[in-house]
């Protein structure tokens, strides 16, 4: 289970900020968060079925208020990246509690800086909001898989995995 947070970066387009745990993603999983991230919906939360990964990917669209951003707002998107089968309403509760969390965060759109050349080295506040998301991911995660493996032990073993 992978959880990531993506980016409309000013330059470059739709990027990806963080994943967690802090593996390097598949880069054809990369290209299609991308891709997710420019899909013009009306949704905010949607669901792609990744057949011969074998993976599902659930996004949640945001909207981040910036101070930096043209229009004073930035656009991300979380992205729970899942091997198995899922309660779609526990996912969408556990993704929208995590980008709260994320829009709770002071002056969150600077980690969304974390990158870039104009970036002001004497701005410890983007380093400290970058590691703040990092954490909340971290802690989200952590929460959910928690969450999974009570549900888990409440289901007979003769009973087919819920998430699976």
């Amino acid at each position: 289970m992978l959880l990531t947070l993506t980016y409309f970066h000013q330059i470059k387009g739709p990027s990806v900020l963080i994943s967690y745990p802090d593996v390097q993603l598949e880069e054809d999983i990369v290209n299609r968060l991308l891709k997710f991230f420019d899909l013009e919906i009306n949704e905010t939360f949607f669901e792609i079925v990744l057949i011969t990964k074998k993976k599902k990917i659930i996004n949640f669209h945001f909207e981040i208020p910036s101070e930096w951003a043209r229009g004073e707002k930035e656009f991300a998107m979380l992205s729970l990246i899942m091997k198995r089968e899922y309660e779609s309403e526990l996912v969408y509760a556990f993704i929208v509690d995590a980008s709260y969390k994320i829009l709770k965060t002071k002056n969150v759109f600077k980690a969304l800086y974390k990158d870039d050349d104009f970036r002001n080295s004497n701005d410890l506040e983007i380093d400290i909001t970058y590691e703040q998301i990092r954490k909340i991911l971290f802690d989200c995660l952590t929460s959910l898989i928690s969450r999974i493996e009570d549900r888990i032990k409440g289901v007979n073993k003769k009973d087919p995995f819920p998430f699976s």
